[in-house]
């Protein structure tokens, strides 16, 4: 797995700050005087001052007084889904704790941020229309699959995207069908495949998805089939 450093210059603070919006939750661990791990919300941050987490609501009552205090040194992780598919960490320290109108956690702005990507196979960026649905036998022209649009592939996975309406919250980490077309003779390809994680982006849902071990050889063949396409 590849692993990459980023030094803080202008373009990759820009980079780095887009990839933390508010209400994300990312991990945050304490080494001293005792090792504790907490998943915090960021409220919100300032680019190369700080970053503003809430305070752990299990930590009433003065627990963990000893590690929640200013000049403690943490570990803050969080995942990048969509294209880049990578897990971001960096080591900071508590700058202030907010007590009101309430608890909060200021943590110094990072000097630099390491990277590990978490996919082992790159994904091809496309636009191929897609449907996905929950019952294996169902057909294409079916109107109770999901239509949407594989944004990336590989023969491993993807990631589908679909317009959602208002309140929609994500789609259940389960197993689904892919329903694809195929370039050659227009028939519908079914792919077993697993929804691994969910993330909006607007009125925009985007699914990472995971296809079945036993679907590699199919999505190989497939796969040929496009580039055959549109190299014609």
């Amino acid at each position: 797995m590849e692993i990459t450093q980023a030094k803080p210059s202008q373009n990759n603070k820009t980079k780095f700050c887009l990839d933390l919006l508010p209400g994300k939750i990312i991990d945050i661990q304490f080494t001293n005087p005792l090792t504790v791990r907490f998943k915090l919300t960021l409220i919100g941050y300032e680019a190369g001052k700080y970053l503003i987490l809430k305070y752990p609501p299990q930590a009433k009552n003065n627990q963990y007084s000893d590690v929640l205090k200013e000049g403690n040194g943490a570990i803050v992780r969080y995942i990048v889904e969509g294209e880049r598919g990578e897990c971001v960490a960096f080591s900071t320290t508590i700058l202030a704790i907010a007590f009101r109108p309430e608890k909060l956690i200021y943590l110094a702005y990072p000097k630099q941020i390491e990277s590990r990507q978490l996919r082992e196979v790159n994904r091809l960026q496309t636009h191929i229309p897609a449907k996905i649905s929950i019952n294996k036998d169902q057909h294409y022209d079916s109107e109770n699959l999901l239509q949407g649009i594989i944004i990336d592939i590989s023969a491993t996975g993807c990631r589908f995207t679909v317009h959602v309406n208002s309140g929609f919250l994500a789609l259940k980490k389960r197993q689904v069908f892919v329903h694809l077309l195929s370039p050659i003779d227009n028939e519908s390809v079914v792919i077993s495949a697993h929804i691994r994680n969910n993330q909006m982006q607007g009125n925009r849902l985007n699914v990472g998805i995971e296809f079945a071990e036993s679907e590699q050889q199919k999505m190989h063949n497939l796969l040929a089939a496009y580039a055959i396409d549109i190299g014609q």
